[in-house]
């Protein structure tokens, strides 16, 4: 096995996206594919210099109302700032910005049909090879899952909102739907939304039963049931199909309701993090170990001392949590603490402040985004709450305030005094239900897809980069059309086929 995975690395599958013809590489087994699926399709604890391969879109926290920045006139700080302005700033050359500043892995779009590649590698040649039945099975649907979830990333980056006000998803362009890893002369034009959103959910509900039956011996570095349902909640959420998005997560939650309790876990050090957190081995609802690890923020929150910080949470995702640092004995939601880096920002080491999204650990996987239990309980609540505001059924309310209390029971500090539950109604639960998403969810890239389908509303940042210019504030008005990533140069000269974003 050792011996072919050497060979499969050497010839690899970044080989394949280059002009050779896909057939001069032949795995001859099974086994030899699911190597190819861990060196080449699944992204965790892949890495390539400074940011990792697995980092994805590690820019895309920037461009919500999660983060803001602050002037430092530092010498270093320059470069920080020309790295990271355009996604910032909502630039239409972000990409090619990134990537004039030095920043490494900034072609999204071409990560991600890497992968979309390599899953149509083994798809390909998943029936021509040797090797158990049971074990194919597992592999072709890791295969497909995986590749519905990389097109239900791209479609989410580069096309509007499913749900946007007016849109006909039959002629709206998508992404690129590609299919077979056969080298063709053709350029492909963009699919349409709903042939790309029709085709993860095929996908999807034909990985289902193979992962179901064959998948028993996949780790969570791997698909499995769970990642299926998971992914299937997120897709029918997206849509609005509540009762679909309810019916997936619940099949999910049957099989692992179970969440990290963070009151059983010693409170952290002063600047250092927890030993387990939400996304360790030892976390008991972690679904699948996705992509990025901390190095993703480093060069976003670097500072200096007493100087303002570079980027940062916003402190109105900070005012949404109910912590109290000072009070030993009931710090309230831990989430404040147990999700962020936090350090000093004076010389005498006194002023703590969260800089950024961390949900890695000191004893950890090393990966910090991914699917967990408790999107399954958010997924749930949300689509109860939309059924329970069409059709009146308080049933549906108690069931999204069931789910809601369940999880941030286990994310407040309960060791002297017992978590209050909330009982709210209307839309008042709903927005209660939204601001939760964003509390437990931060910084695993979800803010900027839930903005785009909660409306698309208005964010401003404000951002300065040299001592001899003021401050500016930018502005992303409510349905921007900027809430659509522009397509890379890149992707733009290697099909000339392709639409740009408007």
């Amino acid at each position: 096995m050792i011996g072919c995975y050497l060979v499969l690395s050497a010839t690899g599958c970044s080989k394949y996206l280059e002009e050779k013809s896909q057939d001069e590489v032949k795995p001859g087994s099974v086994s030899e594919l699911q190597q190819l699926l861990m060196g080449e399709v699944y992204p965790a604890g892949q890495r390539d210099g400074a940011l990792a391969k697995s980092s994805f879109h590690f820019y895309l926290d920037l461009m919500t109302d999660d983060m803001v920045s602050g002037f430092n006139p530092s010498n270093a700080s320059l470069g920080i700032y020309n790295s990271y302005e355009g996604p910032f700033t909502w630039k239409a050359d972000m990409f090619e910005s990134m990537d004039a500043a030095g920043v490494a892995q900034t072609d999204t779009y071409a990560h991600y049909y890497r992968r979309i590649m390599g899953c149509n590698v083994v798809l390909d040649m998943i029936d021509k090879v040797k090797g158990d039945d049971g074990e194919r099975e597992n592999v072709r649907g890791q295969a497909l899952a995986m590749r519905s979830y990389f097109y239900f990333m791209l479609v989410n980056l580069f096309a509007q909102p499913y749900n946007a006000p007016g849109i006909d998803r039959a002629t709206a362009p998508g992404v690129e739907l590609i299919l077979t890893s056969t080298v063709k002369d053709d350029f492909p034009k963009r699919a349409s939304m709903a042939a790309v959103y029709e085709q993860i959910e095929t996908d999807l509900l034909k990985a289902l039963p193979m992962v179901n039956e064959h998948s028993t011996q996949n780790t969570r570095f791997r698909v499995t049931p769970a990642f299926v349902k998971c992914l299937l909640s997120r897709l029918y959420l997206y849509q609005e199909k509540w009762d679909l998005a309810v019916k997936y997560a619940s099949d999910a939650l049957a099989n692992n309701p179970a969440l990290l309790k963070l009151s059983d876990i010693p409170f952290p050090l002063p600047y250092y993090q927890q030993n387990t957190g939400i996304y360790s081995i030892n976390s008991p609802e972690v679904i699948w170990f996705g992509y990025a690890d901390n190095q993703e923020y480093f060069g976003l929150s670097a500072f200096e001392w007493d100087k303002p910080i570079y980027f940062s949470i916003s402190p109105d995702l900070r005012s949404r949590y109910e912590y109290n640092q000072s009070n030993s004995s009931n710090r309230g939601d831990l989430r404040m603490r147990y999700y962020y880096y936090w350090d000093y920002s004076d010389y005498n080491w006194t002023i703590f402040v969260p800089i950024m999204g961390q949900k890695a650990a000191v004893s950890n996987s090393g990966v910090v985004k991914g699917m967990r239990v408790a999107e399954l309980y958010l997924n749930r609540a949300e689509a109860n709450i939309q059924l329970y505001l069409k059709n009146g059924d308080d049933a549906l309310r108690l069931s999204a305030l069931n789910d809601l209390n369940r999880l941030r029971q286990s994310r407040y500090d309960t060791r002297n005094v017992a978590y209050v539950p909330v009982d709210l109604s209307g839309q008042d639960l709903l927005d209660f239900c939204h601001d939760e998403r964003r509390r437990e969810l931060s910084f695993e890239d979800h803010r900027w897809f839930d903005l785009r389908r909660y409306g698309m509303p208005e964010i401003k940042h404000t951002f300065r980069k040299l001592q001899s210019q003021p401050a500016t504030e930018f502005v992303l008005h409510k349905n921007d059309k900027r809430y659509v990533l522009p397509l890379p140069r890149t992707a733009l000269v290697r099909n000339p086929n392709l639409e740009q974003n408007p």
